[in-house]
């Protein structure tokens, strides 16, 4: 018997966007002025790495979501989700929670003061755009490899003769770096300083590729793509990714000297985490156009570290990759439970934001265990 996804249908969920049925002509949006991301950036000089977590107003769709359908239409089982659902009311941290299947929007809740217009800081799950981005400049002759090292295109960030400067851009997607970093402490240090990109070089090192997770070595990674590409990272998304996914960030933090956060401080709907996840459900396709190279979906589910996360989680490139009865994730997360999970042999994505206000232990203790969540509802197991 093949294995089934479960899905609902929930009412209210208003317009669907861009999946095969709509047919929609996707070219990329007009080259972004600078001021397009200047109104939606930090100012430059703020002493603080992570910002404030409020939720941002969303400030305009430009694409269509993907067309709605039943359940049963998908073959799924509304009843599992309807009790998903009732588990959802228990926690009040999730301020949405979105699935797909087939390219289609079977089920859309908002709960808990959440809506389709709240715009939450995803955290790390933007670790994934980076990724993305990184593999698009790749694919443009911007970058002309991953295993190029990052210092040259930011030399001088680098100490001179350090083996430093031997780190390639493959070794910072995929958190074997070297350099030294506690994740959730060394942050609030480099904040404090007045360019965060030399800061980060500057910690201790020992010789890369042993797996060490660093949101240092991701905003590394934007201060590259800002050097190789002529343009700050926000504008190259815009018209490399996000002006042709559809998405279009409510609010991203940059540091003192003007880089764009590296997977960190990027403001997205829920709707829009939607649309990234179907994009690499899709090869990185849309709507005929390849937007995301497919190597570069490929070696997000590629677990280069398999036992990185522990008790079953690996890392690839920018994502984590679990299995749930049976059947491969890869998984964007950020921190407190902004989750997109890519379910390919059931040709899913599920999507969820949570409330990240008020910080540190009370945010972790709320936050949905996503793997549980998956194979309780959503993903029955292989027959």
């Amino acid at each position: 018997m093949a294995a089934m996804a479960t899905v609902a249908a929930s009412a209210g969920c208003g317009p669907t966007f861009g999946g095969d049925a709509e047919r929609v002509a996707w070219h990329p949006a007009p080259p972004p002025r600078e001021s397009t991301c200047e109104a939606i950036a930090q100012r430059p000089g703020s002493d603080a790495f992570y910002e404030s977590n409020r939720p941002y107003v969303d400030r305009g769709e430009i694409r269509p979501d993907p067309p709605r359908a039943t359940p049963a239409s998908q073959g799924v089982d509304p009843a599992r989700l309807a009790r998903a659902a009732a588990a959802l009311d228990g926690k009040p941290g999730v301020r949405s929670l979105l699935v797909l299947r087939n390219g289609r929007l079977v089920y859309e809740r908002y709960l808990h003061g959440g809506s389709r217009t709240q715009s939450n800081n995803v955290h790390s799950a933007s670790k994934g755009i980076i990724q993305a981005l990184v593999g698009i400049a790749v694919a443009q002759g911007k970058v002309r490899s991953l295993d190029v090292p990052a210092a040259a295109y930011v030399p001088a960030e680098f100490p001179p003769s350090s083996p430093k400067r031997a780190i390639t851009l493959r070794q910072l997607l995929t958190m074997s770096s070297g350099l030294s970093w506690t994740e959730d402490s060394t942050e609030h240090s480099i904040g404090r300083t007045r360019d965060w990109v030399k800061a980060i070089i500057d910690r201790p090192y020992r010789p890369a590729g042993r797996f060490n997770y660093s949101t240092g070595n991701t905003h590394v990674l934007s201060a590259v793509l800002q050097a190789a590409t002529g343009m700050s990272t926000c504008a190259y998304a815009e018209r490399y990714l996000f002006g042709p996914a559809g998405i279009t960030p409510e609010h991203w933090g940059r540091d003192p000297r003007g880089v764009y956060s590296g997977g960190f401080n990027l403001f997205l709907t829920a709707r829009e985490l939607a649309r990234f996840g179907q994009l690499y459900l899709d090869g990185g396709r849309k709507g005929g156009r390849q937007v995301v190279p497919a190597s570069t979906v490929r070696q997000a589910g590629a677990a280069r570290f398999p036992d990185a996360g522990g008790a079953g989680f690996g890392y690839g490139s920018g994502w984590w990759v679990t299995r749930v009865n049976g059947h491969k994730v890869l998984l964007a997360w950020g921190w407190g439970g902004q989750y997109v999970a890519v379910v390919p042999d059931l040709r899913m994505v599920v999507t969820t934001t949570q409330d990240t206000q008020g910080g540190g232990r009370r945010v972790d203790a709320r936050e949905l265990d996503i793997r549980r969540f998956l194979g309780q509802y959503l993903v029955t197991r292989r027959a």
